[in-house]
């Protein structure tokens, strides 16, 4: 007696597992270990200083000319750090992440006088940006994701002119790939004012 009720405890334990097997299955499937992710980048030229961000009137018509506008210094080749970027992102779905996005980056050029050559000053700016931004994870695997992504948002800074700006920032990712699992590298291809070019870096989930 006592092995047949053994056997009947074993059956329904069994049968009470095979039934639970799928929804444990799925919750397994369903359950993400990282809920949110940091990433830190570099890379990109900012087209910002490019593009131009502060605009005035056509001055048409004729002018006098004096020697001043003959003799104006010429400007050397412009520099910028590129854009240096921290993000914090919540890892909402598998295919969907939603990330904001600060950037940075710092541009100057020299000039140099018309007669001498010699250097006569330096202009520089800068420009924080702000960019909450969605993501579309389209390559899902354990170690690599690949994605899209889209963002508007703005920036404050300073121009070459010493001009205060305050402008939307509109960027657009078509394509990047993430490897790793909690530490992980990324490198991206994207256009936009925040940057257009590659930006690469680190991050890690959590």
């Amino acid at each position: 007696m006592e092995g047949t009720n053994t056997d009947k405890t074993m059956k329904k334990t069994l049968i009470l597992l095979l039934t639970l097997m799928p929804v444990l299955v799925h919750a397994q499937e369903d359950a993400k270990p990282w809920k949110y992710q940091m990433r830190f980048g570099w890379g990109g030229y900012p087209v910002t200083e490019s593009v131009g961000y502060t605009w005035s009137w056509c001055d048409c018509g004729p002018r006098d000319v004096n020697l001043q506008d003959i003799y104006w210094d010429n400007e050397g080749p412009l520099y910028t750090t590129g854009a240096i970027s921290a993000e914090f992102a919540w890892l909402y779905k598998d295919w969907f992440t939603f990330a904001l996005t600060t950037a940075a980056n710092i541009t100057w050029q020299n000039s140099f006088d018309a007669v001498t050559g010699l250097r006569s000053g330096t202009q520089t700016g800068g420009m924080l940006y702000i960019v909450p931004e969605c993501r579309f994870n389209w390559v899902r695997c354990d170690l690599v994701k690949m994605y899209s992504s889209v963002g508007i948002g703005g920036l404050i800074g300073k121009d070459m002119d010493n001009d205060m700006a305050i402008l939307p920032v509109f960027q657009v990712n078509p394509v990047g790939i993430e490897i790793g699992r909690k530490v992980f590298g990324f490198c991206e291809i994207g256009i936009g004012m925040m940057y257009t070019g590659a930006m690469a870096g680190v991050g890690f989930r959590f």
